[in-house]
Order: C-alpha cells, then sequence, then structure tokens
C-alpha cells in the first residue's frame, strides 16, 4: 500500500512528490511500502516554506513567507514567457515511452507550479515538444541527429522548448533532466521525490543543452533500483530484475541468464568451480544449439551470456589437453575460453547481427591473451572482485589494484565492447558499513577513461538496503549518466541527496561518511572482509578503539535522528542506523549483552525488510541470526 511521507528540509526546504495530486497545491509524496508494512498511513503535516533556491533573482532575494500553502516554485518562465503561456506538443508516434514523458512532464509541473498544461487545442505561439513533432526546426533536427546511445536534447528555438532525443528513450531522459536542472524536481529513489521551494525560475532562450552519455549500459544491482520507475528516472537501462516496458523506456535485454551460463547451455555441471570442456565439439554443439533457440525465442534480446561458471578465487578452468594448450599459447585461461566465445559470435552473426555474445572475464580468466582478440559482437565483461575499494583503482600507492590495472589497460586495447562488473558493497554481511562513497567518483571514472561502455555495478539486490543503498544507487546512476562531472559536482549531489533525504541532520551523516572514509585509508577493503579490518587504527588497543569510534558514529547518528521530527525522514535515518548497530555487535559479541543488541537489530531489520546476509538470502522472517552472529 501507499503511505503518504512528506520530508521537511534544513536551508532548502525539499516537499516529497512521489504521489503527486494533480490538484496544484502543497503536496506531500508518498512511501510504497513494501507488504510488511501494509497498514500504516502517515498523514502529511504542513511543510514550512524556506528561501528560494539558487534560481533567485538579484532583486527577489527577500525570504519567503515563514507557511506558504501555494506550489513549490512561484514563477517558472521558458524563455522570459510565463509556463502558464505554454502548452505540450506530444510525438504523433504511437509510443508508450513518449507518452509516459509527455505525461511526466505535465504531472510534475502542475506539482511544482500549480499550472496544468494542455495537450490539445490550437497551436500556439509558445509550446514545448517532446519527442519528434511537426514543429521541429533544422536546428532541432540537426542536434537530434548527433545523440547516440539513447542521448537526450533540450533545445529553446524560435518561441518553443523541445525536449527531444534520438530515441523515445532519449525523450524521457530529457524530460527527467529538465524536471531536475530546471524545475527542482528530485528524484532520489523509489519511495523519495522532492520539489525545491524557488521564487522564481527562467529557462533561458539561448538554452541548447545536448548530452549522449558515454556508457551504453548503465545498471545498478540495488534492490531499490529494480522498480522501473525510479531506473527510468535515474537513467538506468539495464534489464537485469527489472522489466523496462510499459512506458518506463527501452532496455539492453538478455537471452535467457544475465551470467554464468555455460554449464546451462551445455548441460553439464553447475556446481562452483566445475567448467566444461571448451574444446569438447558436442559442448561447442549443444551450446551453439541452445544459444541460437534462445535468440529465435527472444527476438527482442540484444545480448545473450556465454560465460564461465561460478567460481571461487583458487577455481581453473578445463585441464585437458587441447585446452590447456590454447590457455599456454595465449598465457592465460582465456584462451580456451575466449576461442570458444568467438566461434559461437561468429556463427550466429548472420542470422543475428544485432547481438553481442556476453563473456566474463572472472577470477581466472581476467587475464588477457597475448594475441587473441575479441570478435566484433563479443562483449568482454571484466569483474574487480579481488580489488581493494577502500582506494581508487588508479591509486599506484595500493598494491591490491595493482593487478586490476594492468588486466583493464590490456583489455582496453583489444576490446570494443569492455563491460565491467564492479562491487560496491560488503558480500558478505550486506548491514555493515562499506566505506566506499569516497571513491565511487573516481572508479567510474576511471572506467570512463580505459574504454568501458558498459557497467553493472553489483550491490543489495536481495532486500531494501541498511547501509547507503539508496544513496549509493543514486550516485551511481548520476555516475553512469556523466562520468565526466567533477568532484565538486558529485559531492553536492551526495549532500543534496542526504538533506533530501535524512532531512535537517543530513549534515551529521556526511561527517560519519567523511570519517568511516578516512578511517579507511590506512588499510584495504575488500568485499569478504570484515568489518574489524576495514577501520584502521594506529594504537596497539585496536579493539578497543574500534568500539570507541562506532560508538562516536553511532552518536552522529542520533544527533541526526533528533535533528528531525519529520517521520518520513526519521524512518530513513532509523533504517540506516543499521549498519553501525550491526558493525557494534560484529565486534562486541557477548553472551550477557549482546542479544539484547540483537534483539533491536532483528527488529529494526525485520520492520524495514533487511536482509543482513548475502550467503542464506532469507528473509528477515526466517534468519537465525544469533546462530549466524555468534560464528562471526
Amino acid at each position: 500500500m501507499t503511505g503518504a511521507e512528506t520530508v521537511k528540509k534544513s536551508g532548502r526546504k525539499l516537499i516529497s512528490a512521489l504521489s503527486l495530486l494533480l490538484a496544484a497545491l502543497l503536496t506531500a509524496c508518498g512511501t510504497a511500502e513494501s507488504a510488511a508494512t501494509a497498514g500504516e498511513t502517515d498523514t502529511a503535516p504542513t511543510i514550512a516554506a524556506e528561501a528560494p533556491t539558487d534560481t533567485v533573482t538579484d532583486a527577489e532575494t527577500e525570504p519567503l513567507p515563514e507557511k506558504w500553502d501555494g506550489p513549490h516554485v512561484m514563477s517558472l518562465k521558458i524563455g522570459g514567457v510565463d509556463i502558464s503561456e505554454y502548452r505540450v506538443v506530444k510525438s504523433s508516434e504511437n509510443d508508450a515511452t513518449l507518452t509516459t514523458a509527455s505525461d511526466e512532464l505535465i504531472k510534475y509541473i502542475e506539482a511544482a507550479t500549480g499550472v496544468y498544461l494542455d495537450e490539445e487545442g490550437e497551436r500556439r505561439e509558445h509550446e514545448i515538444c517532446v519527442g519528434v513533432t511537426d514543429r521541429d526546426t533544422d536546428r532541432v533536427r540537426a542536434e537530434r541527429e548527433k545523440l547516440t546511445n539513447d542521448g537526450c536534447a533540450i533545445i529553446y528555438d524560435e518561441g518553443r522548448l523541445y525536449l527531444t532525443g534520438n530515441t523515445p528513450t532519449g525523450t524521457m531522459y530529457a524530460v527527467y533532466t529538465f524536471l531536475e536542472d530546471h524545475v527542482g524536481c528530485r528524484f532520489y529513489s523509489s519511495r523519495c521525490e522532492a520539489i525545491k521551494y524557488s521564487r522564481h525560475i527562467d529557462v533561458p532562450a539561448d538554452i541548447c543543452y545536448t548530452h549522449s552519455p558515454r556508457f551504453l549500459n548503465r545498471d545498478t544491482f540495488w534492490y531499490d533500483t529494480f522498480s522501473p520507475s525510479i531506473a527510468a528516472k535515474l537513467k538506468i537501462n539495464g534489464s537485469i530484475n527489472r522489466n523496462m516496458t510499459n512506458g518506463h523506456g527501452t532496455s539492453i535485454t538478455y537471452a535467457g541468464y544475465f551470467v554464468h551460463t555455460l554449464p546451462s547451455l551445455a548441460g553439464t555441471s553447475t556446481a562452483p568451480n566445475v567448467q566444461p570442456c571448451l574444446t569438447d565439439p558436442a559442448v561447442y554443439d549443444k551450446v551453439l544449439a541452445n544459444v541460437k533457440k534462445l535468440l529465435r525465442a527472444n527476438p527482442d534480446a540484444k545480448i545473450i551470456s556465454v560465460s564461465q561458471n561460478d567460481s571461487y578465487a583458487n577455481g581453473l578452468g578445463c585441464q585437458c589437453e587441447n585446452c590447456k594448450k590454447l590457455d599456454d599459447e595465449q598465457g592465460t585461461p582465456m584462451g580456451s575460453l575466449l576461442t570458444f566465445v568467438n566461434r559461437i559470435a561468429n556463427e550466429i552473426k548472420d542470422e543475428f547481427p544485432d547481438v553481442y555474445v556476453d563473456t566474463l572475464a572472472y577470477r581466472y580468466t581476467r587475464k588477457a591473451p597475448k594475441t587473441l582478440k575479441p570478435a566484433d559482437n563479443v562483449i568482454i565483461r571484466l569483474c574487480s572482485i579481488e580489488c581493494c575499494f577502500g582506494h581508487p583503482l588508479d591509486d599506484p600507492d595500493c598494491p591490491s589494484n595493482k593487478q586490476f590495472r594492468e588486466d583493464i589497460e590490456a583489455w582496453s586495447k583489444i576490446c570494443d565492447n569492455l563491460f565491467v562488473w564492479d562491487y560496491t558493497t560488503d558480500f558478505m554481511y550486506y548491514v555493515n558499513p562499506f566505506p566506499n562513497l569516497g571513491v565511487l567518483y573516481d572508479n567510474v571514472r576511471f572506467y570512463a577513461e580505459h574504454n568501458v561502455i558498459g557497467l553493472f555495478e553489483q550491490g543489495n539486490g536481495q532486500s531494501f538496503s541498511g547501509e547507503f543503498g539508496e544513496l549509493r544507487a543514486y550516485l551511481l546512476a548520476k555516475l553512469m549518466w556523466d562520468p565526466d562531472m567533477t568532484r565538486e559536482q558529485y559531492y553536492a549531489y551526495m549532500d543534496d541527496f542526504l538533506e533530501g533525504y535524512y532531512g535537517e541532520g543530513w549534515q551529521y551523516i556526511r561527517e560519519y561518511i567523511d570519517r568511516t572514509t578516512e578511517k579507511t585509508k590506512d588499510g584495504h577493503m575488500g568485499i569478504y572482509d570484515p568489518i574489524s579490518t576495514v577501520f584502521t587504527f594506529k594504537g596497539s588497543k585496536r579493539q578497543k578503539e574500534l568500539l570507541a569510534f562506532l560508538e562516536e558514529m553511532k552518536a552522529l547518528w542520533d544527533k541526526a535522528y533528533e535533528a528531525t521530527d519529520d517521520d518520513a525522514c526519521r524512518r530513513n535515518v532509523e533504517k540506516s542506523t543499521l549498519q553501525v548497530l550491526s558493525a557494534m555487535l560484529y565486534c562486541k559479541w557477548d553472551k550477557k549483552n549482546s542479544p539484547a543488541m540483537l534483539e533491536t537489530l532483528h527488529t529494526l531489520m525485520k520492520k524495514y525488510r533487511v536482509n543482513f546476509f548475502r550467503e542464506n538470502q532469507k528473509t528477515p522472517d526466517t534468519v537465525d541470526y544469533t546462530k549466524n552472529i555468534s560464528t562471526w
């Protein structure tokens, strides 16, 4: 069910706008709660307006009234003309995504300004044209022709504003970009949206913004972004665990499973570390037949995975004489795998010219071959699983990342279709702190600089996050859309999210992020490292210092909770406080004191539908936490 939630802001007050009413008074955003919270209903309190945003002109800097029951934006002009003078012109194409784009534009403009934009009626001097329309000028057509990868354009020309793209999905991205950058909408998560208060916004008449994302495929495996609606707003186009249909844009879809597919394609063992023989003609024939069968059954698919079975760190491929010969010739077990995959790719390209074959450069196959190159229709998906995520991947002083840097540099020279499977969470204990927010910026830029065109950001995909999952997904989506942003812009996005999502105590949470990030700099942080090894201390009494530090961190969350009286923000703070409670329990397990702390942790995890352990993948209702935690 949907319970109404509001988000009171400090400095620049924001108001939630997820369940926007088409009536144009001040409204609060709803929260699409999980089944566990069915029956809860929150009533939106009156929200006080605050000082206007950066769009205010010098003549209008006086503060807004303390209590303001009007729309979020008192005045919105486009090219000097008031928004009420405009109407929306929809594309003539019969496309669900274009319908969503125009509907969303009308809905959010009304929520922000109180003005409902007509779609019907006579041609007007001032219009907002969505998609490809009969109003398009030569300038608009020329700019649209330059776009790639669902790129978008926002152009004002001859009295009209054009929100368009080289595809319907690109047009939808243009609408959401316009709403964010020029109307003040914020799409923080599937359950928290906001509109900034502004006295006056004037979209300039010379605006000509175009953007083609450098990453063809942008995906986050964080549970909250499995919602097609928030994925579209964040410009995530991956199809793993989400169905991007019914007007939410197109996505890059797979025929069959996403990864570790060779056992199922070949009919061999699926046990980890067991790999099929890649020089066995019977294996090849069966895989090829199943690949063609899957592609014929999924005509819209753009990728099919032909990738090795999962493996542990010491895993190897087939060690038969023929496979070993190929591997020895290329100096890597990728020799036999890529030879096999290239054969499949070459065999299917005539029947399926637009399909790519995706394979992994993962663990034992991560090293690039000496002379063998991927076929033009092969994707190499490089995996960063062994890396340190407490330091940037290109940090010359981090020996844990040296081999990965060499591998990606080698692959980037021979592969035009380089994807990366990246890791952004504690893979054993989802709730524990994983202070990598400081390196996300560096790592995504590093990928872009090394010819990576697809990113899959692994996170907690099994439950809502108690450890910055929504923040991390938001920042990753922004970075994948624009990896060329400055570091200052990245941290501005972070602060804006913290304020909008956690409320008036957000600066305590920013302090928590900065201090926990600092504590990782003298050590290394892998995805399987327990919390006791993540934070580094120079003293000899490590356990005592660690617990004292965690007590300080808990105090920051307590301050953030007390700083706001808004129910939605308090719930978000309480849910994210799970990370420091979990760390404290992990580092101080004893039979006398820990059961009560464990019960508190368990209660909160059930309340917010948060899963602690990846390895058992059970719901909070069925996990035996006492048994698991007592084995730490």
